[in-house]
């Protein structure tokens, strides 16, 4: 009986200590929260327009993964006799290779 009251004792002085210093991180957070610049905060913001770096190669870096995977299908799909699924992949590959030309960066894809 003894032993029970003084893990319930202990067990509430943890939660208590727990909720403190949960209170104390909130505190600090807000804190520090308040001492950012939000206007610099804004150009890092992930609604900005992906269009600001006129250099970007996201797209051309997209289409070279799929053109790869494609070949991957295909040999997949041609080792399991599956002609008509091979056939449409390399047409698509081929469509996705001639679009995708000698371009290193999004600009360079022909419109």
């Amino acid at each position: 009986m003894l032993r029970q009251r003084r893990r319930e004792k202990r067990a509430t002085e943890l939660v208590q200590q727990d909720s403190e210093a949960t209170v104390k991180l909130e505190n600090a957070a807000i804190e520090h929260s308040k001492m950012v610049d939000s206007a610099v905060l804004g150009k890092y913001s992930i609604w900005r327009k992906d269009n600001e770096n006129e250099n970007s190669d996201g797209t051309v870096r997209v289409i070279r993964d799929q053109i790869i995977m494609a070949k991957v299908y295909a040999s997949i799909a041609k080792t399991k006799n599956r002609s008509d699924l091979y056939e449409e992949l390399m047409l698509r590959l081929k469509e996705s290779q001639h679009s995708l030309g000698d371009a290193s960066v999004d600009a360079d894809l022909h419109q």
